[in-house]
């Protein structure tokens, strides 16, 4: 009975070992979500420092590799092909399924898992089985019996495979539809059962030898048939688990979602209770009988001992095993910095058995105005904060610099006594009672030191081997969930920070896929249209687009999808409540590293509140120039009586002369006529000027511009031959730059400002030096040309700048004639074209304007023909594929 009894628990044992290796490796399988969940996009050399860091053939035997499938749309075959998958040859086998998938990423990069890469696993019905049971139940599932890609070699076992879903987004869906769309692939680790049963502890005797056999079949048998071979994965030895003779048991073991039949059976090597052989000798020698029954007694109580010790231990070591399955999950699921590092700290005291636990989090040198780098202490677990922190920052001490070097375990089975702790002299007064410590430091999977994790118990020889390796594994696992959370964190900043933005400029921001339709939930186009996911989708959107609108909005987006450029457009849209409102809208692709586009982020503007302005100040500067007319006019008509009279006056001086012959102050009355008349006759032609300056200016703000190509080296050379005459009587020389950008502009308009440039030049030239004016060119920024016009003359003064462009307003000595309107009329001309006018100038030195304008013509109606393409991507040769109209 005792040896039965033995037995059971040896064949539970060996069940539970193998539910405990397949818990820890489902573990792993998390923290690689955990890394796919937090990053929109990993890359090969990501996933695979992401393993390295692991150290799986040292840490985790058995396993044949960690990978990750990814799921995309039958018609994106090509498109993934192309992806490459950083080396990955096309998807196969193609077999039409609906949500074909393909291995894009396994570690170790071996000869075996090589053969793997582009496996489409659901093309398989085992493997298809398992990865929808994964899928929809948002867990670890266990796939059956397979034959694994990478048997390419003649050595063929069987095997099986794990399967982790990784959903789109930060949460995992709640209802089974919603996993199904926004699956984007699997994390999966394949296993030989040849390979992984053998690491799975088995019980030995003293001397070595194997206490059980045992077999391993894919799916439940019951205890009265005989397993199929064709269901067998593993057998310790042949034959093994048959139940011939002997001890046998058979067990069932449900394991993420499937269940295996566990067959063992007793080897030659299982200590049988050397009790029961006692039996018959005991019936006929009954005079020892006491002393027999006693030393069975002794017997028992000796196995009773040993049993208790092995099942507490195998209670500790199934306890360790579940909290460090458990810690993997939550490590792998928390992204709040603060309460993972709690979490890590609580779950690595547990596991080591430590008294106290603390994270020294390092502060690299400079980051916060320390020019030398720090350790400071994050968190901690059994023990008050002080205990930690009256003692200071931790130093680089003999104890302490492995650690902070990242040179590895640093394991005391009694610091006190510890020459690297030595010269302290022992324990500071009122320090934590340590004998034992352990410390490990956390490394990211960039090879980043992000810190420390150090432990301590009062008593010593607490910490072996086993301890070590634990922690440091655990530690690995660690330094990736906080890469995971610091990234995490970096993402939300940069989304909260766009989106704050996007508020800003009181935009609404949207998404389009690589093609350039509308995909997914898209909260800013529903706010303002009031659409369904259902109904935007693809190119849903228009039918919210005013009809006049919709088609030049589709051919306008399709022209800029196809072109890879920015997109810029104005249309209506159909507010909530049915009003029509316009929008201003900008779009640019966003791109991969080799050039790709991913996606396109656009933002709609509302532009109601502009155009409304807009059309007000249209109707004030009509109010405007009809004033200014009609004032010009009324104030030319009196001014024409004052010259009238004036010329009357005049006419009449020689009879007043005459009448006044005689008259002692004939003289002096006739001088004062003459310098009022003269006074006069000045003030009307520059009030003259001024009117005819008014209307000029009304009449070219009603003046409609017709653009037309402008050669603009030949234009600018034919004003300054025009002016050559006037250059030559001041002796001064008009160069023109050869090569001039052209551009589309109003050939009146460009000829009118470098005109006045020229002229102005030309007039205030310095008596000191030949003048020498010059007109030269540039591209600007924009797709815009800058224009300078540059002379040497007298300049202008500082605060003289700005009043230049002023109506009416003169700088300097008025010593050559003007009325102060050509800059005025200029800067006028230049902002209708779309451009802008500078002036930089020292007195003394000279003076130049530079006036930018624009290649092409700039709209400035409203409606759906404000359209344009900007800037150019740097991009691989060819373009994403047009949009065809729904």
């Amino acid at each position: 009975m005792r040896d039965g009894e033995r037995f059971a628990r040896l064949v539970d044992a060996q069940a539970e070992d193998i539910r405990e290796r397949l818990d820890t490796y489902a573990a792993l399988l998390r923290g690689a979500a955990g890394l796919y969940a937090a990053s929109r996009e990993v890359s090969r050399a990501e996933f695979a420092a992401y393993v390295a860091r692991l150290r799986l053939g040292e840490l985790y035997p058995g396993i044949r590799g960690l990978g990750f499938a990814q799921r995309f749309a039958p018609g994106e075959r090509e498109a993934l092909r192309r992806l490459g998958a950083e080396g990955a040859p096309e998807p196969w086998p193609e077999t039409g399924a609906p949500d074909p998938t393909a291995i894009v990423a396994l570690e170790p990069a071996d000869r075996r898992n090589a053969a793997a890469m582009g496996f489409d696993m659901s093309s398989e019905p085992t493997r298809r089985e398992a990865m929808a049971r994964a899928r929809d139940g948002a867990e670890v599932a266990l796939s059956g019996k397979v034959e694994l890609v990478q048997e390419i070699d003649r050595d063929r076992q069987p095997g099986f495979l794990l399967y982790l879903p990784v959903y789109a987004g930060e949460a995992i869906p709640e209802a089974v539809a919603d996993r199904r769309g926004a699956l984007r692939g699997f994390v999966y680790a394949p296993f030989r059962a040849g390979d992984f049963f053998p690491q799975v502890v088995t019980r030995r005797t003293a001397g070595g030898a194997r206490e059980l056999a045992y077999a391993v079949h894919d799916g439940a048998v019951p205890d009265a048939s005989e397993p199929m071979p064709e269901r067998l994965l593993y057998a310790s030895a042949p034959g093994a688990g048959r139940p011939e003779a002997g001890l046998t048991a058979r067990r069932a073991l449900t394991l993420a979602g499937r269940t295996w039949t566990l067959s063992a059976a007793a080897t030659p090597a299982f200590a049988h209770d050397p009790a029961g052989a006692l039996a018959p000798t005991i019936g006929g020698l009954g005079l020892v009988l006491t002393l027999l029954l006693a030393g069975g007694a002794l017997a028992q109580v000796r196995v009773s001992r040993r049993s208790e010790e092995a099942r507490l231990a195998l209670q500790e070591e199934t306890a360790r095993l579940e909290r460090l399955n458990r810690a993997g999950a939550s490590l792998a699921a928390e992204h709040d910095l603060g309460r993972l590092v709690q979490s890590i700290i609580d779950n690595a005291t547990a596991l080591t058995g430590a008294a106290y636990g603390a994270f020294f989090e390092r502060v690299p040198a400079g980051r916060e105005g320390d020019p030398e780098e720090a350790w400071r202490l994050f968190s901690l677990t059994g023990a008050p904060r002080e205990a930690f922190t009256r003692f200071g920052l931790p130093r680089a001490t003999a104890l302490f610099a492995p650690t902070f070097r990242a040179d590895g375990v640093v394991r005391s089975d009694d610091v006190a006594a510890d020459a690297r702790y030595g010269s302290h002299g022992g324990m500071p007064e009122g320090h934590l009672p340590v004998r034992s410590y352990l410390a490990v430091p956390v490394v990211s999977g960039s090879g980043e030191t992000l810190g420390a994790l150090l432990f301590g118990h009062p008593e010593p020889g607490r910490f072996g081997t086993r301890e070590e390796r634990l922690i440091l594994g655990f530690a690995g696992q660690a330094g990736i969930a906080l890469d995971n959370a610091r990234l995490l964190i970096s993402v939300r900043h940069e989304q909260d920070r766009f989106r704050a933005a996007v508020r800003a400029v009181r935009g609404v921001l949207w998404t389009n896929d690589a093609a350039g339709r509308m995909t997914g939930e898209q909260p800013g186009w529903a706010a303002i249209t009031g659409q369904t996911r259902a109904e935007y989708e693809g190119y849903g959107w228009a039918r919210a687009v005013h009809p006049d609108d919709a088609q030049p909005s589709i051919d306008a987006w399709n022209a800029a999808v196809a072109a890879r450029r920015t997109f810029v457009f104005e249309h209506r849209v159909r507010s909530r409540d049915g009003t029509w409102r316009p929008y201003a809208i900008r779009a640019v692709p966003i791109l991969e590293p080799d050039g790709r586009i991913r996606e396109w982020v656009g933002v709609h503007t509302d532009i109601t509140a502009q155009r409304e302005a807009e059309a007000e100040l249209r109707e004030s500067n009509e109010e405007i120039q009809r004033y200014a007319y009609i004032v010009s006019h009324d104030l030319r008509a009196p001014l024409v009586n004052v010259m009238g009279f004036t010329s009357e006056l005049e006419a009449l001086q020689e009879e007043i002369r005459g009448a006044l012959e005689g008259h002692p102050q004939a003289a002096q009355i006739d001088g004062d006529m003459s310098e009022a008349l003269g006074f006069i006759r000045a003030a009307i032609t520059k009030m003259e000027g001024l009117i005819a300056a008014i209307l000029k200016l009304s009449r070219e703000g009603r003046r409609n511009f017709r653009p037309e190509p402008l050669d603009m080296t030949a234009v600018i050379q034919g004003l300054a031959d025009a002016q050559r005459h006037q250059a030559d009587a001041v002796g001064a020389r008009v160069s023109v730059a050869p090569g001039l950008p052209p551009i589309t502009a109003d050939r009146l308009a460009i000829e009118q400002i470098f005109s006045n440039l020229i002229d102005n030049a030309l007039k205030y030239l310095s008596p000191e030096r030949p003048g020498r004016i010059a007109v030269a060119a540039e591209a600007a920024p924009g797709d815009r040309v800058r224009f300078a016009v540059s002379d040497n003359g007298r300049g202008i003064a500082p605060q003289d700048h700005a009043r230049v462009f002023e109506l009416f307003r003169r700088a300097g000595a008025q010593d050559r004639p003007g009325e102060g309107i050509g800059l005025a009329h200029v800067k006028a001309l230049v902002r209708s074209l779309g451009g802008r006018i500078e002036v930089a100038s020292r007195l003394g030195e000279g003076t130049t304007f530079t006036v930018t304008l624009p290649r092409r013509p700039v709209a400035s109606a409203p409606g759906p023909d404000r359209a344009g393409f900007e800037g150019t991507p740097e991009a691989a040769p060819g373009g994403a594929p047009g949009m065809a109209a729904e």
